[in-house]
């Protein structure tokens, strides 16, 4: 029972980091409604990727350069930028006149999806803010007596959990996309469009910080 607990946990913890509904998750669901399972699976790949650079990141002792004001002024800046580009994207479809299921572009939408995800995870603090304090506060938290395998199987089960919801959302996103009609769609995309707005001016504000 104890060792179940032991697997359950990180994964739980993995599910917790990736449930909220934050830029990734509204990124996956917007192409998901346009392109299906892969254009929204490769959003989170993406994302993935840097959750799995962060973590090794810290196994080599990169928390300091991490932390400093300098490196978050300029990651809150490329995020702030990333973040409005695809919210006034968003809006500007939501109000064409194309429809918004084209399975022609799938692999068009596919192939831009994993870069799209990883670009937003580099521009987004909650991510660094996840790995450096929960993250960090979970390994003290196990005490110095664990190896270095045992540390890296419990992260990696951190980033299984997160591939496991990542994985929930695109499959539901992909089925429920057939019983919606195009407006409904295009409504969709446009309060994306506004969410991600203001994670953008969130991150804008930020930056306004830092720099004063």
């Amino acid at each position: 029972m104890e060792s179940l607990l032991l697997i359950l946990k990180p994964i739980v913890l993995g599910i917790s980091l990736a449930a909220p509904v934050g830029p990734i998750k509204l990124e996956m669901i917007k192409r998901g409604i346009t392109g299906g399972f892969w254009p929204a699976m490769l959003v989170g790949i993406g994302a993935i990727t840097v959750d799995l650079i962060l973590m090794f990141g810290i196994f080599l002792g990169l928390i300091t350069f991490l932390e400093s004001d300098i490196f978050s002024a300029l990651l809150s800046s490329v995020g702030c930028f990333l973040l409005g580009r695809l919210g006034v994207r968003s809006i500007i479809r939501s109000f064409s006149s194309d429809k918004m299921i084209d399975e022609s572009k799938e692999k068009i939408n596919a192939g831009g999806s994993y870069w799209t995800g990883l670009f937003i995870a580099l521009g987004d603090p909650f991510i660094f803010v996840f790995w450096l304090g929960v993250y960090g506060s979970s390994l003290t938290s196990l005490g110095p007596h664990h190896t270095f395998i045992y540390l890296l199987i419990y992260s990696l089960l951190i980033i299984g959990g997160v591939t496991l919801w990542n994985l929930n959302v695109a499959l539901t996103v992909h089925f429920i996309r057939e019983f919606i009609h195009d407006k409904m769609l295009k409504a969709v995309t446009f309060f994306a469009g506004i969410f991600l707005l203001f994670f953008s001016m969130k991150l804008f504000l930020q930056v306004i910080h830092y720099v004063m």
